[in-house]
């Protein structure tokens, strides 16, 4: 192989590895839902 590609192939490597560093690291950011969901109250009316 030629020396070019193996800088190549090890820049892109390290390139892929931080792109899914990054991915991974960054916070998941989930929008609010506009329909609230009922929370089950703690206590039985029976109770």
């Amino acid at each position: 192989m030629n020396v070019l590609t193996v800088l190549l192939c090890i820049w892109a490597m390290v390139a892929l590895c931080a792109v899914l560093f990054i991915r991974g690291a960054s916070p998941r950011v989930e929008r609010p839902s506009k329909v609230k969901q009922a929370r089950p109250s703690r206590y039985s009316i029976a109770e």
